[in-house]
């Protein structure tokens, strides 16, 4: 592997790694990296919702969720 290659390969890894950690919906775009970097991980964790998109359950929390509902409904 020369340096370039490395570098890039580090890109898509960093990428890759934002995406699994803070992306709480997937487009099909990033689901097929996160299933090209870690096919286990991506299948245990990326929910298909339809449309190609994809519900990431590592990044979404149902409290957080429920907390935004509620500011959305008074107004905050």
């Amino acid at each position: 592997m020369n340096q370039e290659t490395v570098y890039f390969a580090g890109v898509e890894y960093n990428e890759y790694q934002r995406v699994i950690n803070t992306v709480e919906v997937l487009n099909q775009e990033e689901y097929e990296l996160c299933v090209a970097w870690d096919t286990e991980e991506a299948l245990r964790v990326l929910n298909y919702l339809g449309n190609g998109r994809w519900m990431n359950i590592n990044a979404y929390s149902e409290a957080a969720h429920h907390e935004r509902v509620l500011r959305e409904e008074i107004g905050i």
